[in-house]
């Protein structure tokens, strides 16, 4: 029996702990991005250690803080702080004051 084969079981039994902390670690921190309560230094980094663990864990980024998080420096987005939201043709506009990226958005319209 080769050497390799052991090591792939081990891998595959820590697998599942390592996915099972990573997602502990991402609602945690998304519970961080979204309390308004705490200053914007500790939740722009929550948000980049969110970004970052959610890209390493192959995980996608929550839908509720999809929003918040800027895709080009993983900074957080508060309208009026850190963010410049604008409506132009039925799209909203946010740019991040940070790197002036935009993320546009098409407005929810109800027929």
């Amino acid at each position: 029996m080769n050497d390799y084969g052991v090591g792939m079981k081990r891998r595959s039994r820590n697998k599942n702990l390592r996915l099972q902390r990573a997602d502990q670690a991402i609602s945690h921190l998304e519970k961080i991005v979204v309390d308004s309560s705490l200053g914007i230094d500790i939740r722009n980094s929550a948000s980049i250690d969110l970004f970052r663990t959610c890209m390493r864990h192959n995980r996608s980024i929550p839908e509720s803080v999809k929003a918040w998080i800027c895709r080009g420096c993983m900074g957080i987005l508060i309208p009026g702080e850190t963010a410049r939201i604008r409506i132009r043709d039925g799209l909203r506009v946010t740019t991040c004051l940070a790197c002036f990226r935009q993320k546009r958005l098409p407005l929810n319209s109800e027929d």
